[in-house]
């Protein structure tokens, strides 16, 4: 099947094709209990993510997506496709620190600390600094943009443009695990850039 990124077939095919892959995938006995609700597979657009708890769960269900995709004859693209190892907050139940790459049919996949999912950092640590440092990096990258692109402007402009374009942090409502010093980092920026 060929991508079609942007196409008016694209919804149709996510549809037709994808929709099935995740009903069957959701369906199986493999996956991790969020609280008191049993859950393997989140999917957003054209995003996948697999959750399971251990690593022969894991390459089961990449096996059982593989084997579907190719039925489908469609492929994951294993060159964006990550991995990454949570490790339990009770150091007593950790099996091992290093694990067997994953495979998705004979592509090996890569392990990684962080990725950018919807646009929030999500790191192996279980922490939101990394995101809080991405916001502030972002704040002061759209200050500088609004200096330099309107600095003839009257107060009265510059304001309004700052509001609407430097405060638009719609996920730090997820921030709920960080250190003190990254959030006075992130406080800091601001009151600087007010």
């Amino acid at each position: 099947m060929v991508q079609n990124k942007g196409g008016v077939l694209s919804p149709y095919l996510f549809t037709r094709y994808v929709r099935d892959i995740i009903a069957i995938i959701a369906q199986s006995c493999t996956g991790c209990a969020i609280g008191s609700v049993f859950t393997n597979i989140f999917a957003s657009a054209d995003d996948i993510i697999l959750l399971a708890p251990s690593w022969a769960a894991m390459q089961q269900l990449l096996d059982l997506l593989d084997l579907y995709c190719k039925k489908l004859d469609i492929f994951c693209n294993s060159k964006k496709t990550v991995c990454m190892m949570f490790k339990p907050r009770c150091k007593d139940k950790i099996v091992a620190d290093e694990f067997p790459s994953f495979s998705i049919g004979s592509q090996k996949l890569m392990y990684v600390e962080k990725f950018k999912y919807l646009g929030h950092i999500i790191n192996n640590r279980l922490n939101d600094n990394d995101d809080i440092c991405r916001e502030i990096k972002n704040l002061f990258t759209r200050c500088n943009m609004l200096i330099t692109r309107f600095n003839k402007c009257s107060v009265t402009v510059k304001c309004v443009l700052f509001r609407t374009y430097c405060l638009c942090m719609y996920n730090i409502g997820l921030w709920k695990h960080y250190n003190i010093t990254v959030i006075n980092k992130f406080r800091s920026a601001c009151q600087q850039s007010i």
